[in-house]
């Protein structure tokens, strides 16, 4: 007589020990930095990365936003004040972080500004203060931290993008050219740094409803053109970049780097 009781399958195997899901505990100890964290997108990531048990060091030119989430977070939370458009303090910002344990597991450069200018008012000083946050800043702390993240045990960076400059919107010109260069910035340092074992990726969020952008810049119809214009129909939050930057982060984007992830609801489609 046969037997027809079903065994339950054998566990995959974890190729060459790579886990297939990533794991909150691989956060737990680890020392993250993330620019322009006391707001936004980067207030969420400081969040979530704290509650994982990651000692988080991040920075804003406000003190006042800082220090507050800071307070929110407990020991975990170290807030520096920064104008990451300054190299000196931009690289005395890495350094306090990188002088806590002698290494850094994580990277996340996330700080922007994103004025409306007409091309045609722009001066020299826009221009030249856009590029200064938005991607020189990426050059400078990334540069100040790459030994630190060698030493660590994540050795990963995220860039935090957007899709606005994929679509060419106006009056972007010169906040999207900041924007677009973090795409090559992001595709050749993931080149130069991968013998050292480190990663980098970019993500690319559409149009977040953050608090700042709800109070600021969301004008009447804006929702309705928006949801339009996705495939999925629902607005976007901070909640939904945040799991994909601690996916790239973790080890189960092991051999992912060089990548620009979309996360907008399906608006812009590469």
């Amino acid at each position: 007589m046969m037997d027809d009781t079903v065994s339950a399958p054998e566990p995959l195997p974890e190729p060459m020990g790579v886990p297939l899901l990533p794991s909150p505990a691989e956060f737990a100890g680890r020392v993250a930095i993330v620019t322009g964290g006391s707001a936004g997108l980067g207030r969420h990531l400081v969040a979530a990365l704290a509650g994982l048990g990651t000692e988080v060091f991040f920075c804003a030119r406000g003190a006042q936003a800082g220090e507050a989430l800071a307070a929110e977070l407990g020991p975990r939370g170290h807030f520096v004040p920064c104008d990451l458009a300054d190299p000196a303090q931009a690289r005395a910002f890495v350094a306090q972080a990188g002088a806590f344990r002698g290494s850094i597991d994580y990277l996340v450069n996330n700080a922007a500004v994103d004025p409306r200018i007409e091309l045609t008012a722009a001066t020299v000083e826009d221009f030249d203060r856009i590029i200064a946050v938005n991607l020189r800043s990426y050059f400078l702390v990334t540069q100040a931290a790459l030994g630190y993240l060698q030493a660590g045990a994540g050795k990963a960076i995220v860039n935090i993008g957007t899709t606005n400059w994929m679509l060419g919107e106006a009056p972007f010109t010169l906040y999207s050219s900041a924007k677009a260069g973090i795409l090559g910035f992001t595709r050749a340092l993931a080149r130069e740094v991968g013998p050292r074992g480190i990663r980098a990726n970019m993500i690319s969020p559409g149009w977040i409803m953050t608090e700042r952008q709800l109070a600021e810049r969301i004008q009447p119809g804006d929702r309705e053109s928006l949801l339009a214009d996705q495939a999925l129909k629902f607005l976007l939050t901070e909640e939904h970049v945040t799991p994909a930057t601690l996916f790239l982060l973790s080890s189960a984007a092991a051999a992912i780097t060089g990548q620009n992830l979309i996360v907008d609801a399906g608006k812009h489609m590469q």
